[in-house]
């Protein structure tokens, strides 16, 4: 696989912030700033120009992230199409579900597969329901099969992307967790599927507070978009495309070790 074109990178001449430096503990800085950005978001949902908003909140959140003093890549950004898709990814941290509206910007409208306790998030839920994310119960595969089925067509049909994480739980890549509900949804809804592989290991799972973790400054944050697939009678295949992707690329990162 030709390595994918690099659209973006945090410039050289970004600086660590100051405050940053001084409210190293707890990564106070760091989570104070993306908190503030997520109830900053929450408070414009009712403008007409509110997904245009959100996309900036989603930026702020990256800047965020640059002024730790980490690097931000993002690759393959021409593959998501201009038709509405279904984007494939890997689970790796929070991060990923505040700055996809930024890093995908204008190319999509997205909407979001999640689990159903995250609508109970303060301002963060507000936001999800806003952008009419679909819940899942992650722990009843029928049901939710059931329920992407449902309503994933219609949001596809209203020219939203859909970008859905179909492992088990966030963290590390297991190939073998990943279920096939993305290109069932393709399939069903007749559109391409694009498969990304995200490497948030910057943003980890706190042992008090789940959200609330380690920041790792010296790991870059990583997205890469394959390139765009049909689905006819190749169901299984595409499925295995998608995971083959997205193995090589955290592999090449140092982000998977089969």
């Amino acid at each position: 696989m030709p390595d994918l074109p690099l659209d973006y990178s945090t410039p050289k001449s970004t600086k660590r912030s100051i405050w940053d430096k001084i409210l190293r503990p707890f990564n106070i800085y760091f989570y104070t700033r993306s908190l503030m950005s997520i109830v900053r978001c929450s408070k414009i949902l009712n403008k007409d120009n509110y997904y245009d908003l959100f996309i900036g909140h989603c930026n702020d959140i990256v800047t965020s992230v640059e002024a730790t003093g980490a690097n931000i890549e993002a690759y393959g950004l021409d593959n998501i199409p201009k038709e509405p898709c279904v984007i494939i990814g890997n689970h790796m941290s929070t991060l990923e579900t505040v700055t996809l509206g930024g890093i995908i910007g204008k190319r999509a409208k997205i909407s979001i597969v999640i689990k159903e306790s995250l609508l109970k998030y303060p301002y963060f839920g507000d936001i999800l329901r806003k952008l009419e994310c679909i819940s899942l119960t992650r722990t009843n595969p029928v049901h939710d099969l059931k329920k992407i089925l449902k309503e994933g067509p219609k949001l596809l049909e209203k020219g939203t992307t859909i970008i859905v994480f179909p492992q088990h739980t966030r963290g590390a890549y297991h190939p073998e967790d990943f279920s096939s509900i993305g290109v069932k949804l393709a399939k069903r809804s007749k559109v391409p599927v694009v498969p990304l592989a995200l490497d948030t290991r910057l943003w980890g799972k706190g042992k008090l507070i789940s959200d609330l973790g380690p920041v790792s400054r010296d790991i870059p944050v990583r997205y890469s978009f394959g390139e765009p697939m049909i689905i006819e009678k190749n169901e299984k295949e595409i499925h295995s495309k998608c995971l083959d992707f997205i193995s090589k690329e955290l592999e090449k990162w140092g982000a998977y070790k089969p």
